[in-house]
């Protein structure tokens, strides 16, 4: 497998207190050509404290990496170089039009039912917003993470985190052979189609161990409901090693940073 050896991924260094060094590292950004999104897609890097070639890491990806990418490389950046978790490699998959193709990526179908139970008319999920989910599957486990691993020095661990649509997206997965020994699901959208990923779930003979640490908050109550069914259902399970977060006083987006935080470490013990 070919390597391409990068420099440290320094952009800064700055001195506190005359002590420690704090390191910045840089993002660094790549465009493939995806046959099956028949379109070139970006991705970013974030490279651990000390990057060395001779030696393997294992990756993160990060759905979203638009409003998430920064957070979670700078997290797990210090996290690593104090030895709190492995050094890994970060990688943030951004999408194309947010607005709609951020849907067509992360639902494998077109929702009658909005996130309060409410039903909605054929015309509110369709082609132009959802239902791309298995496209962008297959871009990410067949095209990106072979380009990942081709580039860069990996050792074939692989953690996936997903928030909302994503967070679905991640548990949806779970019926499909996913190269991911970690998922990260925060506030999942399980009730799209009034809660599909549960149904895939159960009709699946899930016996791939798999850690996966799951966090929601309480509204809706439609919402909040399809996840502890969800929930219910991972519990069954005795290849899931689950641990879950319930945000009482957090909302949809606010518990994204905690649910990172407190996942990464239990999902790296």
């Amino acid at each position: 497998m070919r390597k391409l050896t990068v420099l440290l991924p320094f952009l800064i260094a700055l001195n506190l207190f005359g002590q420690d060094t704090i390191c910045v590292n840089r993002t660094i950004r790549h465009n493939i050509h995806s046959n099956y999104l028949n379109e070139s897609r970006a991705h970013w890097i974030s490279l651990p404290l000390h990057y060395s070639d001779t030696l393997d890491y294992p990756v993160i990806y990060v759905l979203d990496a638009e409003w998430r990418f920064d957070l979670v490389k700078s997290m797990a950046f210090d996290l690593g170089a104090n030895k709190k978790i492995q050094n890994s490699i970060i990688v943030g998959i951004p999408h194309v039009e947010v607005e709609n193709k951020r849907g067509q990526d992360l639902t494998f179908s077109k929702s009658e039912i909005e996130y309060n139970g409410e039903k909605v008319d054929s015309t509110w999920y369709n082609d132009s917003n959802s239902g791309g989910g298995m496209k962008f599957y297959n871009y990410l486990t067949k095209e990106l993470i072979p380009n990942v691993n081709e580039y860069y020095s990996t050792n074939n661990h692989e953690t996936l985190i997903g928030h909302s649509y994503g967070g679905y997206f991640g548990g949806y997965i779970l019926s499909l052979e996913n190269p991911f020994e970690i998922l990260h699901i925060y506030d999942p959208s399980i009730w799209f189609s009034d809660g599909e990923v549960i149904k895939k779930f159960k009709s699946k003979n899930y016996t791939k161990r798999t850690k996966i640490h799951l966090t929601y908050q309480p509204v809706p109550g439609f919402h909040k409901m399809k996840i502890e069914e969800f929930i219910k259902e991972l519990k069954t399970n005795e290849y899931i090693d689950l641990t879950t977060g319930f945000y009482e006083k957090d909302t949809h987006n606010s518990l994204y940073l905690d649910s990172f935080y407190t996942g990464i470490l239990e999902t790296n013990k």
